[in-house]
């Protein structure tokens, strides 16, 4: 069975795409002016900025109600007949970034079935970091009650021939994209080509050889050829893990047939290739308070040669 596989795409018929597109919610959580800069630009536009919660406003009075106010407009956008579909496809993407290079996706949906954030489980998509409860319900309270989903999680796969995503870029060459605008606010540039016919068959070809048992051997030896895991959450882990929880929570309510079927199974995302020479990948810094330094510095150097273990294994 597939894990990453076409949907149906809602792409918006507005004048002011770049107006539509925000960036994620869960960037800018400590800067304000950032959002409300997006107000401004968006003014009353059209926007997805009117279909999430930033997280800059959890715990403000902007966050009352706003699992209501969500799923009132994506209603109101689908009543008015604001979005153009595109049946079982992928969207093949690319954004320049602010810095000048250029990234590469592939939008599609993902079988929430095969994907797990719980640690030292062996599915096929696995969490890249610990998962916090407390983050998830508030998430999960706007999906439950939302007709449109709004992907801003980014998945990873090891695609060191570049089989996917190379493939792809020479094929789109020759064909006009669906969309090619600017970001808002500095974001750089998307253009996006729809994936279908036989393009989209050799494109999950693709995908499914990522997982085979002898590839997944070569790359990560015997613990990649027992548990493959072809693809890994890079991105809005959050988010997908919300995404499962109201799956499990709504799977309860559905027969098996419904089950196989039902939408809720499926979050869309970007599938983008680890070796992408555009993808950075940056600490986190944290701040710690109330803790002795040295004794610190010393627990730290302590953990340092398993942690620098060029055979370790993520999940062991």
């Amino acid at each position: 069975m597939s894990v990453f596989v076409p949907s149906d795409i809602l792409l918006p018929r507005v004048e002011d795409p770049t107006a539509w597109s925000v960036i994620a919610c869960d960037q800018f959580t400590s800067q304000r002016e950032y959002w409300e800069a997006a107000e401004r630009r968006v003014g009353r536009a059209p926007s997805a900025l009117r279909l999430i919660l930033p997280e800059a406003w959890l715990g403000t009075d902007r966050a009352a109600g706003a699992d209501e106010r969500i799923a009132r407009t994506m209603e109101q956008y689908l009543n008015d007949d604001l979005f153009e579909r595109h049946t079982d496809c992928f969207i093949y993407l690319e954004r320049k970034q602010s810095d000048g290079r250029n990234r590469r996706g592939l939008v599609g949906a993902l079988d929430l079935e095969q994907y797990d954030f719980t640690p030292g489980n062996r599915a096929a998509v696995r969490a890249t970091e610990a998962t916090v409860e407390d983050r998830l319900p508030p998430r999960v309270v706007i999906r439950s009650a939302a007709a449109l989903e709004l992907p801003h999680v980014m998945v990873l796969m090891d695609d060191r021939e570049d089989a996917v995503l190379g493939t792809l870029e020479k094929a789109v060459r020759s064909s006009a994209p669906l969309y090619d605008f600017d970001l808002m606010l500095g974001g750089g540039h998307v253009t996006g080509w729809k994936i279908s016919g036989d393009l989209l068959q050799n494109t999950l070809t693709a995908l499914n050889a990522l997982g085979d048992s002898d590839r997944q051997l070569a790359l990560y030896g015997e613990a990649g050829a027992a548990a493959p895991m072809p693809f890994a959450v890079g991105d809005g882990n959050h988010s997908l893990a919300a995404a499962k929880r109201w799956w499990e929570q709504l799977r309860e309510t559905l027969t098996p047939e419904e089950r196989e079927a039902h939408p809720a199974r499926y979050a869309l995302a970007e599938l983008c290739n680890i070796q992408e020479p555009a993808l950075d990948f940056e600490p986190i810094h944290r701040v710690i308070f109330d803790t002795d330094a040295s004794d610190f510095s010393s627990a730290l150097a302590a953990r340092r040669q398993e942690w620098e273990d060029p055979n370790r294994i993520i999940g062991e």
